[in-house]
């Protein structure tokens, strides 16, 4: 009898342990994720910029104690990971061409590869963002007359490529607000598409809340950061 105690309290032992610590697997598998997609760093900036921003997030979480969240979070950041890393992968013979060129270039022609996804991907200043509801992902007839005139812009701009950015307010956990700010990136490029622009000249990828547009706590703050904006891809 006090042999099976004795294992019934190992066990109930290490059944809070496996439930109330530190994500450690997950953790690695999202840093493991994060190192295989350095190419990414390079040649999906955008991409690798918010696999990093959410593996950081998760570390914090954990470090916290706040173990589900982070678990979470390192999940979302090992998606986040893989995806940069497909991106860079099918432009790595496009976005390494500059380190091949030896001589006859104009070193203010390229991006530097030290240097932010910020300068790699800058605001559109032709192309207006567009607004949500809440917990939505369907465009409003408000959106559709904004993208309408996006159109416009593009079709006078056809050497243009951009990033469409999908974004959420806080309310909702990190998983669930990466993949709705996705919905909303992939909506707007079918209507854009449906409109006449190349699919070709299109990315998307999602910030969940982690960019907010308005840091307030009231209800045109969380309007303002359910949208999706657009960024030069180069």
């Amino acid at each position: 009898m006090k042999t099976v105690a004795l294992a019934r309290t190992c066990a109930l032992a290490l059944l809070l342990a496996a439930c109330g610590g530190r994500p450690t697997k997950v953790l690695s598998e999202a840093d493991g994720a994060l190192a295989d997609a350095k190419l990414a760093e390079k040649c999906a900036p955008e991409e690798y910029a918010a696999a990093k921003k959410m593996l950081e997030k998760a570390n914090k979480l954990a470090d916290e104690g706040k173990n589900d969240e982070a678990e979470k979070a390192a999940k979302a950041a090992k998606k986040l990971a893989l995806a940069a890393r497909n991106k860079a992968m099918l432009r790595k013979e496009e976005c390494e061409k500059p380190a091949q060129q030896t001589t006859g270039v104009d070193p203010n022609e390229f991006i530097d590869q030290n240097t932010t996804p910020a300068v790699e991907a800058e605001n559109l200043e032709g192309l207006k963002t567009i607004y949500f509801d809440y917990d939505a992902f369907d465009l409003s007839p408000e959106a559709r007359d904004v993208l309408a005139r996006n159109v416009a812009w593009l079709k006078k701009n056809p050497g243009q490529h951009l990033v469409i950015a999908g974004h959420c307010d806080k309310r909702g956990s990190t998983e669930y607000n990466l993949a709705l700010g996705e919905k909303r990136a992939q909506v707007v490029r079918r209507y854009l598409e449906s409109l006449g622009i190349d699919a070709s000249r299109m990315s998307i990828i999602s910030y969940g809340e982690e960019q907010p547009a308005d840091y307030g706590e009231s209800d045109e703050s969380l309007r303002l950061n359910r949208r999706a904006e657009f960024k030069a891809s180069k």
